[in-house]
């Protein structure tokens, strides 16, 4: 769609990519369109992972979301859980380069998701935006999350009992060395 209700923004830009209808999988690297460096490590590429995060220097396929704080994995993710788009009712997760107000931005859509295993009763609507700050000194940028709808937490896989309770979602960002951070309520059901 051309616009979405809610807090999405401008998410007929990042539909340019599409990751085909999986549970667990990633994109093999895929350009940002500028270069970001996030904390000591310039990056002109992400992997776009199908659970809710994107990652610098390897695929994340790992569903149960580990802390953010004291993990080796550089990670941006607005909602590190089991997504699960294989379900009929799912959206599927896209992503792609485009402009904000003069700035080159890359974004992934994750809206109206499924959860494991198959699960479509609940759906989820979030997305990642970078954008780059080249303006205020190289490789700055910014990142932000948007949440327009959040039903369920956990999939059954990671001790979930209808995408409620067991080990849920985590939002926020690591380095994977000295900077990380976790937004309040991450991980708590």
């Amino acid at each position: 769609p051309a616009a979405h209700a809610g807090a999405i923004h401008d998410a007929s830009l990042f539909t340019g990519n599409t990751v085909p209808r999986n549970d667990d999988g990633s994109t093999g690297l895929v350009s940002l369109g500028f270069t970001a460096n996030f904390f000591g490590n310039n990056a002109n590429s992400v992997y776009v992972n199908n659970n809710g995060n994107i990652t610098f220097g390897s695929p994340l396929v790992t569903y149960t979301p580990f802390g953010l704080l004291s993990t080796n994995t550089s990670i941006i993710a607005p909602f590190f859980a089991d997504v699960d788009t294989r379900g009929s009712a799912s959206g599927v997760t896209q992503y792609g380069t485009g402009t904000l107000n003069g700035r080159n931005v890359f974004g992934v859509n994750w809206i109206n998701v499924g959860y494991y295993s198959f699960e479509t009763n609940k759906l989820n609507s979030f997305q990642l935006i970078l954008t780059d700050r080249a303006d205020t000194g190289a490789g700055n940028f910014d990142f932000e999350f948007n949440y327009d709808q959040i039903l369920w937490e956990t999939g059954g896989a990671s001790g979930g009992s209808n995408g409620l309770g067991g080990n849920s979602a985590r939002a926020g960002w690591s380095n994977g060395s000295n900077a990380s951070f976790e937004l309040t309520g991450s991980a708590v059901n």
